[in-house]
This record gives structure tokens, sequence and C-alpha cells, in this order.
């Protein structure tokens, strides 16, 4: 068995039916849809089985790829935190992308 990449769940404890989606995929593995259906089917889940409300997602700002992503599975991007994350010793730029349940299952 080959990990391809990985696929968290947080749960907000302080905003009920919230929660934040982040994931990971090795560079051989990207572009051919497995981030893609991963996400959209652990997304379906949370909105489906545990009736969750909103779900975020937060991503570098220079990650294009990602961002295109997120806007194919519905998300909009929400904000923009300039400077806001020390990654990989240096300060880097978050987009926060959201989805609600009911903008999912609209389409």
């Amino acid at each position: 068995m080959t990990v391809c990449g990985d696929c968290v769940v947080r749960i907000d404890a302080d905003q009920p039916g919230t929660a934040e989606v982040g994931f990971t995929l090795a560079p051989h593995h990207q572009g051919c849809g497995l981030a893609a259906e991963t996400l959209a089917a652990v997304i379906t889940k949370l909105f489906d089985e545990h009736k969750l409300h909103r779900v975020y997602a937060q991503a570098d700002d220079r990650n294009d790829a990602v961002h295109r992503l997120l806007e194919r599975l519905r998300f909009r991007c929400e904000a923009r935190l300039i400077e806001a994350d020390w990654f990989k010793g240096e300060w880097t730029t978050l987009r926060i992308f959201a989805v609600l349940r009911r903008e999912w299952e609209s389409t």
C-alpha cells in the first residue's frame, strides 16, 4: 500500500456546526483528481451525516492550485490574512475559504 496524502478534519469547539478541513498530497499524485474526490467525499459526510453548518479551509496565498480546487468544490474566498502565519521560517499570507451546507446541497 502507498500513502498518497492525508485529509484532516477539526471540529471547531467554539462554533457549533463548524469544521476546518485540510489536506496534503504527495507531488507525484497531484493533478489526477484524488484531492478533489477525497475532499468532496469528506465534506459530503460532514454535511449529510454530521449535520454541520459550515466547512472552511485555510490555504497559502501563493498556492493557486489549492485555490482553484477549493473554488471547484464551491468554496468561496472569505478572507485574505496578510502575513498571519509563521510557516517554514517566514511569515506567509493565508486565504480562508468556506462553504455552507445550503451552498453544498444546492448543486
